[in-house]
């Protein structure tokens, strides 16, 4: 994870004649900033890529002008005014190789129903050198958070607190069970830092003025016996077959895909064809998770770009991490249309690929299904799907090749419109569950490489609209979710006379989303950063120095028209100012 552009492992397998150098380079690199350590990844492989959700509620936090401590700009979450029943999972427990599992058992005087149950996660590192490492939190083999840890310094240990509601799995918190929560860290003579952490679930009781809302009677986690798939190529899956309940009205699917290793960047991808003359990983930029049902096509789930706080530049992300770096959201995929069909008898597969994987991404994710409580069994069939299986991206590349320079562009684009309409007969009669989904992806990026320079711009933009309607003899409700996760990276790469470097990169990374239900208001999210820094070199990779450090990050979410909004500013890796719209 923790690694450059200028350092990525293309160039140092020598595709370019510049960029010949070894991981003992890289390595010393990175102490030298006073920042961590390159890592191969978080899996046992030699690439020199790497590993890694965000709390929806009320500005909560407090920051210091000047700190370099990690400043997380995402939420807390609103606590509700009564007093929580709070089960500790784990208390400042200490990371290594392996998990730290606990046992959870429910809270007898809060049994639920629960208006709000609240994931408590406070992550420290030590003064010292240490990876950005990947972190997951699960709980009957569901998970209930999934991101990165921030990294020191030898001046600095960072600590930091997120917060998320997961009142959506209830149904697992009715019943003790085993869970773990696992930062995989490696320590030894160079990499010094330890990373410590404690976790709680704190559980507030429904009031009749709070009610609890609507949740799944059932979670159930991918793959099977939960935790991380690894999914290498596009055949792999993240799956799970098993008999499912037989009266299933709704579906709803939450996933997480991470690239990791050489997937890590892998909006930076071109055509493989071309992948070594513009030193880049190749199977194009596109990566889609690609969602099935009984080996039926039944969504399409567009993959957020993360950016570690390793990734790229590590000064970019000083003290600012990226958007969701350090808590991921899930992406919500709705397989209502799929009820009748999962509520026959019989083993049910529900699976996930990613389309392009090139090395590795991380996938885990839960099916919630909400069961008709008047009846043992619903019948129901798919009406209409007009899914195909997997995307055929259009590629247009013009490039132009001179000796030893290349200048030109290559776009990606593709576009997935489709329909799935289903019916489920049950104690209310009839039901029918359409979901409808445009996707889009966008990826255009320019080069130009010569003895001289090597500038990479990445303008990608990713849109997806999700429609689910429902329509009984009651009428028909309808819920709209958009989201677009636009991102522009530069870097440009230049060498002195003399043979120094400096390799200039500016970042901007945003998640926005829109959500509507029938008869309710707009609801905004708007969660972005803009960075930008500058590497300083000798002809060896000695690292010099850095300058123009910057960071801008922004959050603002709520009721279209009345939304709250925070800023955050950084410069030379400290915090200069604060912004705050709402009240705590």
């Amino acid at each position: 994870m923790n690694q450059s552009f200028l350092l990525r492992p293309e160039r140092r397998h020598g595709y370019h004649k510049r960029w010949i150098q070894d991981l003992r380079i890289l390595t010393s690199i990175m102490k030298g900033s006073g920042l961590v350590s390159i890592r191969s990844s978080c899996l046992p492989v030699a690439a020199l890529f790497a590993c890694a959700v965000t709390p929806h509620a009320a500005f909560a936090s407090s920051y210091t002008v000047g700190s370099q401590n990690t400043e997380v700009i995402e939420p807390g979450v609103r606590h509700p005014k009564e007093t929580p029943c709070v089960v500790h999972l784990v208390d400042h427990a200490v990371f290594g190789a392996n998990a730290v599992s606990f046992n959870y058992a429910p809270p007898t005087e809060c049994p639920g129903p629960w208006t709000a149950v609240v994931l408590q996660v406070d992550i420290a590192l030590d003064k010292g050198i240490q990876y950005d490492r990947s972190g997951q939190l699960f709980l009957g083999g569901v998970p209930l958070w999934f991101g990165t840890t921030s990294e020191p310094t030898p001046d600095l240990g960072p600590r930091w607190h997120i917060e998320t509601n997961v009142v959506d799995y209830s149904a697992l918190y009715k019943t003790a069970q085993t869970g773990s929560l696992q930062i995989t860290n490696y320590t030894n003579s160079t990499d010094t830092s330890v990373i410590s952490a404690s976790a709680t679930l704190s559980f507030y009781k429904a009031t009749e003025a709070a009610p609890a809302p609507v949740t799944a009677d059932i979670v159930i986690p991918l793959p099977a016996g939960g935790g991380v798939a690894g999914l290498s190529t596009g055949t792999d899956t993240l799956s799970n077959t098993l008999p499912l309940p037989h009266n299933i009205l709704r579906a709803t699917l939450d996933l997480y895909l991470q690239g990791q290793s050489s997937d890590e960047f892998w909006y930076t991808c071109v055509p493989t064809a071309v992948s070594s003359e513009l030193q880049s990983c190749g199977n194009t930029a596109l990566r889609e998770g690609e969602i099935s049902v009984d080996g039926e096509p039944a969504g399409v789930a567009p993959i957020f770009p993360w950016i570690f706080t390793g990734g790229i530049d590590p000064y970019l992300w000083a003290p600012i991490p990226g958007v969701q770096t350090l808590n991921f959201t899930p992406f919500h995929a709705d397989l209502s249309p799929f009820a009748g069909v999962l509520s026959n008898p019989g083993l049910h597969t529900i699976a996930t690929s990613v389309f392009g994987a090139n090395q590795y991404f991380s996938a885990t994710g839960a099916l919630r299904l909400f069961l008709d409580p008047k009846a043992a069994s619903v019948t129901g069939h798919i009406t209409k799907n007009t899914l195909k299986a997997t995307p055929v991206p259009n590629i247009i590349q013009d490039l132009k090749v001179k000796g030893s320079s290349i200048t030109g562009t290559i776009e990606t684009g593709d576009e997935r419109t489709f329909t799935i309409a289903g019916t489920v007969s049950g104690s209310a009669g009839k039901t029918i569950n359409t979901v409808s989904q445009n996707s889009t992806f966008q990826n255009n990026q320019q080069f130009i490489i010569n003895d001289a320079e090597y500038v990479q711009h990445i303008r990608q933009s990713t849109h997806v609209a999700q429609t689910r309607t429902t329509s009984n003899s009651a009428g028909s409700t309808t819920y709209h979710e958009e989201r677009d996760y636009p991102l522009t990276v530069r870097i440009a790469e230049k060498v002195a006379p003399n043979g120094n470097i400096s390799q200039a990169t500016t970042i901007d990374q945003n998640f926005l989303e829109s959500s509507k239900s029938t008869g309710g208001p707009t609801n905004i999210l708007n969660n972005k950063i803009q960075v930008a820094d500058t590497l300083l070199l000798d002809k060896n990779y000695n690292l010099l120095g850095n300058k123009d450090q910057s960071e801008t990050a922004t959050y603002e979410y709520g009721p279209s028209g009345s939304t709250c909004i925070r800023t955050l500013t950084a410069a030379n890796s400290a915090l200069t100012k604060f912004e705050d719209s709402c009240a705590p």
